[in-house]
Parts: C-alpha cells; structure tokens; sequence
C-alpha cells in the first residue's frame, strides 16, 4: 500500500480524502502548521475508523517528507507560502494539487490567477523534481465523507504520463471515476469549474453538483432505447391546500431536475389529497339505492352513497366488490374511492378522484414546466384491475403534454406488412412503469419521473382518447 501526506488534512478535502484513504488500507499523514493539533485530529479519525488504520499526524514539513505522495487541499490563500515551506520535502515525489483559486467572497466568479491556473503556480514553486497532478477540484467535501460511491467523475491533468496513471489508480481505488484531461495547464478548466458548481449549487438549490462526462467508444454499437423510472424523494405527507406543484419542483430541484421530454407521473391520491377531496363517512347520508346496494356488496351504507355519487351507472354489484363506470368515463372497481393511506383524525373517510382529474394534470404540467423551462408530460396514475387478469396494475386516469395513444397503424413491421390494428396505450404504459415504483402501501413515494418514453407530444388533449367509446365495448 502506499503513503499519502494530505497538507491540510484537517480540512474538510482533506480530512474527507485522508478518511477514505485510510479505509483503503492506505498509511496517511495527516499534515497541518500545528503538529500538535494534527496529531490529535489523527488520533481522533483513527479511534472512529471501523478496521484498524494506519493513520498519524505531523507538522507541515515532517508530514510532507513522510509520505510517498502528497496531496495537497489547502485554501488558496495559504497556497504559495505552503509550498515555500515544504518545497524541499517534497522534491523527487509526486504532488496532487487540488486547489481551487477562490477568492471569497466572488467564490461564484471564475477567478483564475496570471499563471493560468493553481496547478501551474505550484509546479513553478516547486520546480522540475516534482512531478504535479491536478485533480479533484470538481468532487465536494460532503461527496469524499459520505463513504459511498460518487455520482461524478474526476479531471485529472499533469505532464507526466506515469504520475497521471498513478494518481488515477489511486482514485480508482476510492471508487472514483477519472479522465486524463491533458496537460498540466489545462487544470484551469476543472479549476473554473468550481465556481460554476457553487452557482448551479446556489440556483438550483442542490448539493454538490458534479460533472459526468458521458459519451461511447468510437465504433461501439449504439444503444438501444432505455427507459429509466425514478421516484422523486423527499416529499411531504399532502394535506388539504398543499401546493403540490411547488412541493415535486423543490423535490426535483434537489434530487435531479427534469430532462426536456420527462414524464412526472403523480400518484392520484396525492392530487385528491390537495384538492380536498377526503370525505367523512360520518357526514354522509345514505339513500335507499345506497342501503340495497350496501346489503347486496358488504359495504358501508356511506361508502355505497359516495360510489353512487361518483358514477354514471354502475356496471357489476356482488360481494365486496362495485364496478362502475366513473363520472368521468373510466371503468373502475368502487367508482375509484379509496380508504387506505388516509389519516383516521377526524373520522373515518374516503378518498375521491378529483373533479377534474386532466385539469389537475394541465396545472401540474404548466407549474413544472415553467418552473424547469423544459417540455414535459405530467400523468396522474391510479391502480385499476383488469378484466381476465388477477392484480392491479398502474393506469392514467388523467394526463396532459401528450397523446394518451400512440396509433402505429400505417406504419410497417420487421417484415415489411403492415400495421392494420397497432394502437399503443402509452399513458397506460408509463403510468404502469411508475407504479413499480410508487407502490400501493407504506413507499411513502407518490411521484415518479419517467424519461426515455416515446410518446405524441400534444398540449391540448387529455386522458378521453384511450376510453373505449360504449357502442364499441364488447363487455357493456
């Protein structure tokens, strides 16, 4: 294993990096213009490192002799007069510089120095025994602790093509991704780029953003089509009143903001939730048609009235069980009324769709839309059972920003024939995929991002399209 000295190493970079260094089995050498409080700060990591390490700590000079590379995370306004101090013990090794020439309190603004940039003032200062790498300007403090892996990747910059490798292996084995970006002066690029995470940071609201490169060897097959769903965290118990829009844009401003033609597909309860559409059974008075069709199903005499009240006829009554055809045209089990994941303060209630659920989508989509300026879709979901089929699957019960079918009639096969009867119900697709991962019980997730669908882009319409009209339902 190898030694590292981190000059600096009670800071934040540094004690992050020493940390995992450390947990690599790494010695490392902690190194401050305080010995004593190195010493300490050391001592103080080792105690709460789970597997015994080789960790100690030094004054600037010893710390920078004792290790076989040296990292240095000191801010930059004690940047040349370190070097000064430890240039003669660091000649003959390896340097990785991860200064960044912020100059508080414009730490927004790209300040870069005459020299071009940090790296090529500390290769200046420490001369031609010294072989400089720059790295890890564009990877926080908060990423290095965490432990875990880091969703970002690391520019890496030097002259000296083994030193490069040396300190990429190095990041490789602390679970960091690395590119060789070239020569030492071009460190001024990932040098800059600091200032422009600390404002995509400020904002957006996030937490240290970081670069991806992304991209395919030259002459890889192209990818096929991927479709990734991802649950949107961090999101309140909804209430009454609640401005759901703004709560998913915070949430998605913080987490990851959506891409030009995403689908947000929103759990139905949530929207009823907001909309005050929770009803107190106890302030519910049943009718006679209620009370029959109570005796007939097992249901509650309330809940029997709310079903009728929802629906325009209902369809199939027995045992536990209402399927009507909803107000708004669906076909569903209980007109859609639900009892579960409802607070019991108050009384018992039922949960109702929402008056007008493509309205409830129009809203949220222009809400997110123009929060983002980007295109997108917005779905609501709810989970439907089917006919012939056991189990529910996710169903759009309204949708906005696109066409809830996509007709391929017209178009031709692997074969050349084609299509007569090829319509795609992708509202009922993508709402199918987010329901994986919304779920029916305690996720606690109502709202899912969709990206990758091909879907009609279309403003104007809503969910009606993919309701089969009655005179062509073969099951009335």
């Amino acid at each position: 294993m190898t030694s590292y000295s981190i000059i600096g190493g009670t800071g934040a970079l540094g004690a992050a990096l020493a940390r995992r260094l450390a947990d690599a089995g790494h010695t490392v050498i902690i190194g401050s213009r305080d010995a004593d409080k190195a010493a300490a700060f050391a001592a103080d990591m080792k105690a709460g490192l789970a597997a015994p390490a080789n960790v100690s700590g030094l004054g600037l000079v010893d710390a920078a002799a004792a290790g076989e590379i040296c990292v240095l995370t000191v801010p930059y306004v004690a940047h040349a007069d370190t070097l000064a101090q430890i240039r003669d013990a660091l000649q003959g090794k390896v340097v990785i510089d991860a200064t960044v020439p912020l100059k508080p309190p414009k730490v927004g603004t790209v300040q870069l120095p005459a020299a071009g940039c940090a790296a090529l003032e500390t290769a200046a200062i420490l001369g031609d025994n010294v072989r400089v790498v720059s790295a890890l300007q564009t990877i926080g403090a908060e990423k290095l602790a965490s432990g875990g892996p880091i969703d970002a990747d690391v520019l890496v910059a030097g002259d000296d093509a083994e030193a490069v490798e040396a300190v990429r292996a190095m990041l490789a084995a602390l679970g960091l991704r690395s590119w060789h970006v070239g020569p030492l002066a071009n460190a001024a690029a990932a040098e800059a780029m600091t200032s422009l995470l600390i404002q995509i940071n400020r904002r957006y609201k996030m937490e240290q953003a970081g670069v991806r490169i992304t991209g395919r060897p030259r002459g890889s097959p192209r990818p096929g089509p991927r479709l990734t769903v991802r649950a949107v965290p961090a999101l309140p118990l909804f209430g009454p009143g609640d401005d759901l829009a703004a709560a998913i844009a915070d949430a998605l401003a913080a987490d990851e903001p959506p891409r030009d033609g995403d689908v947000i597909v929103v759990a139905q309860k949530v929207v009823s939730k907001v909309e005050g559409r929770a009803v107190l059974l106890s302030g519910v008075a049943p009718g006679p048609e209620a009370r029959t069709l109570a005796e007939t199903t097992g249901k509650t005499a309330e809940v029997a009235q709310l079903i009728l009240a929802e629906s325009g006829e209902v369809m199939r009554a027995r045992d536990g069980v209402v399927i009507t055809r909803h107000r708004t045209g669906h076909v569903a089990a209980n007109a859609g009324i639900d009892t579960s994941n409802l607070s019991s303060e108050g009384g018992e209630a039922a949960l109702l769709w929402p008056l007008d659920p493509d309205a409830s989508a129009r809203a949220l989509r222009l809400a997110l839309e123009t929060r983002f300026g980007v295109s997108l879709a917005v779905v609501i979901s709810d989970s439907l059972g089917r006919a012939w089929r056991m189990g529910t699957t996710g169903a759009a019960i309204a949708s906005s920003g696109l066409k809830p079918l996509r007709d391929r009639r017209g178009e031709s096969d692997l074969f050349g024939r084609v299509l007569q009867a090829t319509i795609i119900g992708v509202a009922d697709e993508i709402a199918a995929a987010a329901s994986l991962i919304i779920g029916e019980a305690a996720e606690g997730l109502p709202v899912a991002v969709v990206s990758g669908a091909v879907y009609d882009r279309d403003e104007t319409v809503g969910i009606g399209d993919i309701l089969r009209a009655r005179h062509e339902d073969l099951f009335p």
